[in-house]
């Protein structure tokens, strides 16, 4: 049924081993260490942008996105950052009305980083997460969703966003961060084998390989003259 396609959804090769066979209209998350997140976050954003506009909506009131990391991965890539466009939420309410404006979005890639970070802290009002659930659901139709979830603040070590979130994403994967190394951990997936690991440097993040869609140095030279005129 699946074959030997490899498809590389993350740009990130470890990650990537672990989530195949994998189809894009799978809704993927990665969920552990907010650090560790964000930095992978870059990676994601540039390789996807290969691809299509890549629509990144970041629920922190500052920080997050380090400009000048992610000109140097763009340079690695050779990507074109016009394409990647950042949201930037503050509270519950903004980020249900930025996922509604990407309900019309088609053929591109969306990137949630900590969708559930502005929840409230009481248990009983937790049912809100369903509110941004159905619209994640909703623009998983038409585009591929990458989520980048924190860890429960409710005593466990699943993901935030309750068990209607865990329903709707098809593959999970939990990051640790130990020092220089990230550990990738399957936790999801409808046709795999759970509990598999990845241990891989950071170094890789900030030094990737390069990737079958890079330009050949022709192409490369015909769009830096074509710039030019």
């Amino acid at each position: 049924m699946w074959g030997n396609i490899f498809i590389e959804l993350l740009g990130v090769r470890p990650l990537d081993e672990l989530i195949n066979p994998t189809k894009r209209d799978w809704v993927t998350e990665l969920y552990g260490d907010p650090g560790a997140l964000l930095l992978l976050a870059h990676n994601i954003l540039v390789y996807r942008s290969l691809f299509g506009e890549v629509y990144a909506v970041l629920n922190l009131e500052f920080g997050g996105v380090d400009t000048l990391y992610l000109v140097k991965i763009c340079r690695i890539f050779d990507c074109d950052l016009s394409k990647i466009y950042i949201s930037r939420a503050f509270r519950s309410q903004d980020t249900v009305e930025i996922l509604k404006s990407l309900e019309n979005v088609r053929d591109s890639t969306i990137v949630l980083i900590f969708p559930y970070n502005y929840l409230p802290q009481d248990p009983a009002k937790y049912h809100e997460a369903t509110r941004i659930t159905g619209i994640i659901s909703r623009i998983s139709l038409s585009n591929t969703v990458i989520l980048l979830n924190t860890i429960t603040r409710f005593g466990s070590r699943n993901p935030e966003g309750g068990s209607l979130h865990h329903h709707l994403v098809k593959i999970i994967l939990r990051i640790a961060e130990r020092g220089e190394w990230l550990i990738a951990e399957l936790i999801k997936h409808p046709v795999k084998s759970l509990g598999e690991k990845r241990i891989f440097s950071k170094k890789i993040l900030s030094n990737p390989l390069p990737t079958t869609k890079q330009r050949t140095i022709l192409e490369w030279v015909a769009n830096r003259v074509r710039e030019a005129k």
